[in-house]
């Protein structure tokens, strides 16, 4: 048996083959799951379209209990009223659940006042399960939210 594992050795180093000895024996070697990354985009605006937001997110790693995601994007005011007129500024909000706390907790809240302009923002949480974000406007001096989106859940590829 020992002559005939030799001779296929042999012949396959002269002839440029490759064995498959043990393909179990590999398998474990490798990592049972290698991280991967996850990148995405959306546009998002509130139902009047006067708020605007343009965003990019990536999740680092493929477990709900051991990942980084991270969002950037702009948040864009298109209220050109006054605020004597009933003028809004626009609001953007992310929040995150995780799989060990089923509710959902504020991670992000910006606030852009004044027309055609944008306020750019960055994101980062860890060890999330779930993000959902929406868009709306509020009040100049407030936190009352009006016309919001609804909520929006990002596919985090897990």
């Amino acid at each position: 048996m020992k002559s005939i594992i030799r001779a296929a050795v042999a012949v396959a180093a002269t002839t440029g083959l490759m064995l498959t000895v043990a393909p179990a024996a590999f398998a474990a070697a490798a990592p049972a799951s290698a991280a991967r990354d996850f990148d995405d985009s959306f546009d998002q605006e509130s139902r009047n379209g006067l708020a605007t937001v343009e965003a990019e997110y990536s999740v680092e790693g493929d477990d709900e209990d051991e990942n980084t995601f991270a969002l950037r994007g702009g948040l864009y005011d298109g209220d050109r009223r006054s605020l004597a007129r009933g003028g809004r500024c626009a609001y953007f909000e992310v929040q995150a659940a995780s799989s060990d706390d089923e509710d959902w907790n504020a991670v992000k809240r910006v606030k852009q006042c004044g027309y055609d302009d944008t306020k750019y923002f960055r994101v980062k949480a860890h060890d999330v399960s779930e993000v959902r974000v929406r868009t709306c406007q509020i009040s100049y001096r407030g936190w009352s939210t009006y016309k919001c989106s609804r909520w929006y859940e990002l596919d985090l590829g897990f």
